[in-house]
């Protein structure tokens, strides 16, 4: 059975911050917290960190820069020892015009995912929102959506599964009630 991905809000505002704030350009950040264990099969995100060393291009992934990649693995090695562990990124699939992003992984990014062998990826839509408001709530396919000031959010988070010795992204279910929680009260204040 597939593991949960549970979420403490202040991991995912920092990630719907990290969103927002660079809109219409893709966001990049990594993840840390607990990995399942024999008695819990879930994955605890208790924060999340955005990368700011970027070269952005619009519609297209981000990259790295040479300089900050070599401090990032620094920063790897160094807390690797301690908790919690870095588990994964995150990044963003802005909207393009008028088209709604999509909120699967790329062939990119799961070039990726699998080169880097992290344990989570998760991708997160952001889209301009034109009236009203949409409380979060966790979706059918565990997903997760809802909307903050003018944009509209979809969170997915996948992990790698060996499928027939062949790695694919599944996509996994997250659990965040604090967090939904929280941001529908802030809607019910605007």
């Amino acid at each position: 059975m597939l593991p949960t991905v549970h979420i403490r809000k202040e991991a995912l505002f920092a990630m719907i911050w990290s969103t927002f704030e660079v809109f219409k350009k893709e966001c990049l950040g990594f993840v840390l917290g607990y990995r399942p264990t024999a008695k819990r099969n879930y994955f605890l995100v208790t924060d999340a960190i955005s990368i700011a060393g970027l070269r952005r291009r619009l519609n297209t992934e981000v990259e790295w820069t040479r300089r900050t990649k070599r401090r990032f693995q620094r920063f790897r090695e160094l807390i690797n020892p301690m908790f919690p562990k870095h588990l994964g990124d995150f990044h963003s699939h802005p909207e393009w015009g008028d088209c709604k992003p999509l909120v699967i992984m790329s062939d990119f990014d799961i070039e990726q995912f699998i080169k880097n062998g992290y344990d989570l990826e998760f991708i997160i839509g952001i889209s301009s929102r034109r009236k009203g408001q949409v409380f979060w709530e966790i979706q059918a396919d565990g997903s997760l959506k809802g909307s903050f000031n003018s944009f509209n959010f979809h969170f997915n988070v996948y992990a790698l599964v060996n499928d027939n010795s062949n790695l694919k992204p599944e996509r996994l279910q997250i659990v965040a009630p604090e967090a939904i929680k929280a941001l529908n009260r802030i809607q019910l204040k605007y």
